[in-house]
């Protein structure tokens, strides 16, 4: 990392963010991930033990605790005596489509029965949030949005693991090189499916709610088979 002045200079900025939870391999552990999730550590970024100790100013140990949580993680891998962040192939990327599917599918149909009035509302809001800011064409402000709108909606089925797990996914979903966002059209069609699943939340009907969650996924994954072919 000493080479990629930059990229050091980012991975600071967040451990300033990150400090608080003190020195520990806790707080190294979140910043890195960070990066990984942000970008400001690219895929094949290769790095050393000895550049982190650097940026954190810290020892070897809280540093080498970090890394073995990232590579269980499956975010860091190691290249000889080197470090890298890792790559998602073409193929894990449609796999992580299809779990996706399934786990908002479940998301929406337990949010027909466990949802809140309040809550339906509060989904639609961001829904709303979101196409302002794709009317407003920002871009990243919409990508965020819409991660959002997805984890309240896993929130809203009051089941705890199935909110883990879509965390799980959205974390290798902020690491698509490129979004679906940028296909002509789509940030528009993405609105109009959110609103298709709300409004079937809000009916209370939990097989049109999972039809439609599952469908917005796998016309996200239809997108994404065209820009990989391109």
């Amino acid at each position: 990392m000493g080479e990629h002045n930059e990229m050091a200079e980012a991975v600071a900025a967040l451990w300033q963010e990150n400090s608080h939870h003190g020195r520990s391999s806790e707080a190294i552990y979140r910043t890195l991930r960070e990066a990984i999730l942000s970008k400001a550590l690219l895929p094949e970024q290769l790095f050393s033990e000895e550049d982190l100790t650097k940026v954190f100013g810290v020892s070897r140990t809280p540093i080498r605790e970090a890394v073995l949580r990232l590579t269980g993680d499956h975010l860091v891998v190691r290249r000889g005596r080197r470090l890298a962040v890792s790559t998602i192939s073409p193929a894990e990327v449609l796999e992580i489509y299809d779990v996706r599917g399934a786990l908002d599918a479940l998301a929406a149909r337990l949010a027909t029965t466990e949802a809140t009035p309040p809550e339906v509302a509060q989904l639609r809001w961001l829904n709303e949030q979101m196409q302002e800011a794709v009317l407003s064409e920002n871009a990243a402000e919409s990508f965020r949005l819409n991660l959002e709108f997805h984890d309240y909606l896993a929130r809203m089925s009051k089941n705890t693991f199935l909110l883990s797990q879509v965390r799980v996914v959205q974390d290798r979903v902020r690491r698509f090189a490129s979004t679906t966002f940028a296909f002509v059209g789509r940030p528009d069609n993405i609105i109009i499916e959110h609103t298709a699943i709300l409004d079937a939340i809000e009916a209370r009907d939990p097989d049109a709610a999972a039809a439609a969650a599952a469908a917005h996924i796998m016309q996200s994954k239809g997108i994404r088979l065209e820009m990989l072919d391109d």
